[in-house]
């Protein structure tokens, strides 16, 4: 069993299946090409990341995730009950996998190749398994009903009993539904963004849906990393700071600034509270934490939970 030291990050039900996710999910995304050093690194920030409750790793996200795969396994060389990995597919990376230029499938092949697809995920990963498939749409939307695209695949024999979660490119008007329930989706929530709230609020007052978080820093804004980013900018011939345009991006952030003026807490751990607040939340994806940030990032639970009153001042009580 991990080392569970202080603070730790908690075990949330996963809706349609007898377990549990870490509230904190990591997103394991390294580069295409890296030195021993570097994977050795993120192996051993892997194991650390275990050591503080979590038990949930993404790959869907992942610019490589065939790299991402064989990284976890590295990490995770031993027999782990409660790990589990969410990978991506789509009718187009299913097709990338079959040819180079990512000709269409015919739909009678499209089972047979998710199924293949899979099974070399789960060999990469071994022994660690897959525990959600977010199906996601093509680049023109042509499969964007998740529901209609996967029912029929997961009937198949080799593909029954896994879990499958429907991206949310966009927030819908209403969730889309499937003949089973209940149903995972992914999309994203953050401080910035609650497009997605009253959508699940009016959903679970009828049938038990669950969201697997994805952005809750707001592409960087709310844990200061896009900061740092715009300060390292690149070469003599890169330009100046826009300053108009960076405040203007800024504004939203620093009007919550009432979420860590008593220093009790930071935006980062204000940001992963706020998400962790609603009751169908699964978990929250979040980058690799950087060494320096990691004890912050994963001890977000020893912060104070955010109160009635600034609740009130985002607007989420009634």
């Amino acid at each position: 069993m991990p080392n569970r030291q202080g603070p730790f990050v908690e075990p949330r039900p996963v809706p349609g299946a007898d377990r549990s996710f870490s509230s904190i999910t990591i997103s394991v995304d390294p580069p295409a090409v890296a030195p021993p050093s570097a994977d050795a690194r993120t192996t051993a920030l892997l194991r650390q990341a275990r050591d503080h409750g979590v038990t949930t790793f993404d790959v869907a996200d992942a610019r490589f995730p065939a790299r991402a795969e064989r990284l976890i396994a590295t990490a995770f060389p031993s027999q782990d009950p409660e790990l589990a990995v969410i990978v991506g597919r789509s009718v187009e990376s299913l097709a990338r996998e079959r040819t180079p230029r990512g000709d269409p499938m015919p739909a009678e092949t499209l089972g047979a190749a998710l199924e293949e697809s899979l099974e070399q995920s789960r060999r990469r990963l071994a022994p660690a398994d897959i525990a959600v498939v977010e199906w996601r749409p093509d680049s023109d939307g042509s499969s964007g009903d998740a529901s209609a695209s996967m029912e029929p695949l997961l009937a198949g024999s080799g593909l029954k009993g896994l879990q499958w979660a429907a991206y949310l490119s966009s927030p819908p008007t209403a969730l889309p539904r499937s003949g089973r329930a209940p149903i995972l989706f992914t999309g994203e929530l953050s401080l910035l963004d609650r497009e997605v709230v009253p959508l699940f609020d009016d959903a679970n007052g009828a049938t038990e849906v669950g969201l697997i978080v994805r952005n809750p820093f707001a592409d960087g804004r709310l844990d200061g990393s896009r900061f740092a980013a715009t300060g390292m900018l690149a070469g003599p011939r890169a330009g100046p700071v826009e300053l108009r345009r960076f405040q203007t991006e800024f504004d939203s952030v620093l009007a919550l600034g009432f979420l860590t003026k008593d220093r009790r807490r930071t935006l980062a751990q204000a940001a992963l509270r706020f998400v962790l607040g609603f009751p169908w939340v699964v978990t929250s994806v979040i980058p690799l934490p950087t060494p320096e940030r990691f004890e912050e990032i994963l001890s977000f639970g020893a912060s104070p939970p955010l109160s009635e009153d600034e609740l009130a001042k985002l607007g989420l009580v009634k």
